[in-house]
């Protein structure tokens, strides 16, 4: 087979970069209970007629970032095997298919950061709308 060697060094920058990513995704878990939780304390206020359809949007949103999630850490777990699973002292035979599953993973977790910002962003903001609204009330 004429497989694209990879050299140790860029084996380990991957493997360096996968477990980055598992880091970020490990983040993302627990700001993710975070991001419910502050959906769950606002809720009520949210609920009302001038927020509601920014609910249900900021809801949808963060129903699809925790399957994007999901399928990354899936993705990432296998991706992170299949690194595990070279040693430095083996000729990297499969380098292309090394080098293409990584590209990958890289696109889904570029999707996947860029989604959480969007969507964490949206939801501060209106949480931040409803404390200006009842700060005026008061």
């Amino acid at each position: 087979m004429n497989g694209k060697n990879i050299t140790p060094a860029a084996y380990r920058q991957y493997h360096a970069l996968a477990k980055h990513w598992a880091s970020d995704v490990d983040f993302f878990k627990v700001e993710t209970v975070f991001l419910h939780h502050l959906l769950d304390d606002y809720f009520i206020r949210l609920s009302s007629p001038e927020y509601l359809e920014a609910l249900k949007s900021v809801g949808a949103k963060l129903l699809q970032l925790e399957k994007d999630k999901y399928s990354a850490d899936i993705l990432l777990c296998k991706h992170l095997k299949n690194l595990e699973g070279q040693t430095e002292e083996l000729l990297f035979n499969h380098g292309e298919l090394l080098e293409d599953k990584h590209e990958q993973m890289e696109h889904v977790m570029t999707h996947l950061t860029s989604t959480y910002r969007t969507v964490k962003k949206e939801l501060f903001f209106l949480v931040q709308q409803v404390i200006k609204a009842q700060q005026k009330i008061s």
